[in-house]
């Protein structure tokens, strides 16, 4: 009991700090309106909270499900780097290697749930019409399950153990919280190196011309070496969504991917020529 109640606070803790961090960096960014929050925005941001903790546990099937991944990829005899490959390695170095990797890897599952039969579970996260910084924890389990594997699998191979993993998790997530956040924030001489959220802004954005652009969780550059760099400027007034947005609330989201999918099944099943009888 006194675990869950220590858990609770520390969970509590986080949020009232992401909180007041994001409000000044809103704050700094846009002033007085930074304490405005419509009805639709705290609707979001209810709406985000609850798919973290409700809707399929995502953060915490994103978590629960690091260890076992582990195991099951050295029981399965996958090739492991040696610890001793990292032991003249500064710790800055062994770190921007593994984030690097990972993004790459991400890069390259990001582009695939932008795919049509995997697009309906990624297409809960991108749902959110009022982007802010809580919408990063919009996403759905099936998705979350696929990223849990894809860091696993990107960082395993480099030898790092489940603490380190855990610790890649843990900045790719903060990293995500800012992204996310209503900051027209571009970088300037870093705009290239680090992923900002202007940047990924008009990757959410419900605008033709930036369909399936700016992929990099972290590091744009994947994106200018793949040709899918997209920052035509300013992203403050670009309208976020999909076409079909499901309703706003946890339950809808949740039976999303489904119900696209059955849909895409049955148009399938009538585009299909009648069998030919005897």
């Amino acid at each position: 009991m006194d675990g869950i109640v220590a858990s609770l606070a520390i969970e509590a803790t986080t949020y009232v700090v992401l909180m007041v961090v994001f409000t000044l960096f809103a704050f700094l960014s846009r002033g007085r309106d930074a304490f405005t929050w419509s009805p639709e925005l705290r609707q979001s941001a209810l709406t985000n909270v609850l798919m973290l903790h409700v809707g399929g546990l995502n953060g915490v099937l994103y978590l629960l499900t690091i260890a076992p991944l582990i195991a099951l990829y050295h029981r399965i005899g996958l090739p492991v780097l040696p610890e001793t490959a990292w032991t003249q390695v500064p710790f800055v170095v062994k770190a921007l290697v593994a984030l690097l990797v990972y993004d790459f890897t991400l890069y390259w599952v990001h582009r695939w749930l932008h795919t049509s039969w995997l697009w309906p579970a990624h297409a809960v996260h991108h749902s959110d019409t009022e982007l802010h910084f809580l919408s990063w924890s919009r996403g759905h389990f099936i998705e979350q399950f696929v990223i849990a594997a894809c860091l696993v699998l990107s960082s395993t191979w480099l030898g790092f153990g489940i603490r380190e993993i855990y610790g890649l998790a843990l900045l790719q997530g903060l990293h995500q919280y800012y992204v996310h956040a209503r900051l027209d924030w571009n970088h300037g001489f870093l705009r290239h190196v680090i992923v900002s959220p202007q940047l990924h802004r008009w990757h959410h954005a419900e605008v033709e011309e930036a369909y399936d652009k700016n992929f990099a969780s972290i590091f744009p550059f994947f994106d200018l070496m793949f040709g899918t760099y997209y920052n035509p400027g300013s992203s403050v007034a670009v309208p976020t969504g999909i076409g079909n947005n499901p309703d706003n609330n946890v339950i809808a989201l949740i039976l999303y991917p489904f119900r696209e999918w059955s849909r895409m099944l049955a148009e399938r099943k009538r585009a299909s020529p009648p069998a030919e009888t005897a």
